[in-house]
């Protein structure tokens, strides 16, 4: 009997949540990059295998050291439709060690990425749901920005829903788990109040080719001037100008 020695690496694991619930996404995605070998595993893990310049590296264990640093790319497509396309920025190699420094960029920690709704995404029952249309100083829809929109619920930390703007500048922003309407135990009781005021930031994506990478730095927001209340089950529309100039 002849014995085969088969090594290879994996270069990062990527774990997609929804834009909504921020629950990992169960239903397959189309995950690609350039000369990148991408396979979704049984846990809904998206493994990259190989990536340009790291053949070496990938084929077998007993290389030399890893090759420096390297920014790279992926594109990821949900062929359902609740998610706009975007894409995904990792560095690698990502670290291989049993005790890395910094365990959030171990090869063995998946990366969370945060898919974004699209506008045509259908919300679960109870969420605050805000649909928001972007436009600049001339009136033209404004694409590829990021909105968050932060809710501020007593007693908790401030809720915090994202969301991109398609190219018609339509955003879709979901808040899950807002409470919801009870009337007090006595007759004479009052309505709890169930609306709760809420603050929008924006921020423009890079420009370039192709689906925005919507994971802008957190200095990029800016304060938008419009405060809103919301609740579960309540749908509001509102049209904003962003002056871009």
């Amino acid at each position: 009997m002849t014995w085969e020695s088969i090594d290879n690496r994996i270069l990062a694991a990527l774990r997609f949540l929804d834009g909504e619930t921020f629950e990992p996404l169960v239903d397959p995605l189309t995950v690609s990059g350039d000369a990148a070998r991408v396979v979704r595993n049984p846990r809904s893990l998206y493994v990259l295998t190989q990536a340009p310049g790291f053949e070496s590296y990938t084929g077998r264990f007993d290389t030399p050291p890893p090759p420096a640093a390297t920014p790279f790319t992926l594109t990821v497509a949900d062929p359902s439709g609740r998610h706009l396309p975007r894409r995904v920025s990792l560095e690698l190699p990502r670290d291989a060690s049993r005790t890395p420094v910094d365990p959030s960029r171990s090869v063995f920690t998946p990366v969370d990425v945060r898919m974004y709704l699209s506008p045509t995404a259908r919300p679960a029952p109870g969420s605050a749901v805000v649909r928001l249309s972007l436009v600049d100083d001339d009136e033209v829809p404004l694409a590829r920005w990021v909105v968050r929109i932060k809710v501020a619920v007593p007693d908790r930390p401030a809720t915090v829903g994202l969301g991109l703007s398609d190219a018609r500048g339509e955003v879709l922003l979901l808040v899950p788990r807002i409470p919801i309407i009870r009337w007090g135990q006595e007759e004479d009781d009052a309505l709890i109040h169930t609306n709760f005021p809420a603050t929008l930031e924006a921020a423009p994506t890079p420009s370039g080719a192709g689906p925005p990478d919507p994971d802008v730095p957190e200095a990029s927001f800016t304060l938008l001037p419009l405060t809103l209340q919301v609740a579960s089950g309540l749908e509001i529309h509102r049209r904003i100008q962003i002056p871009t100039s």
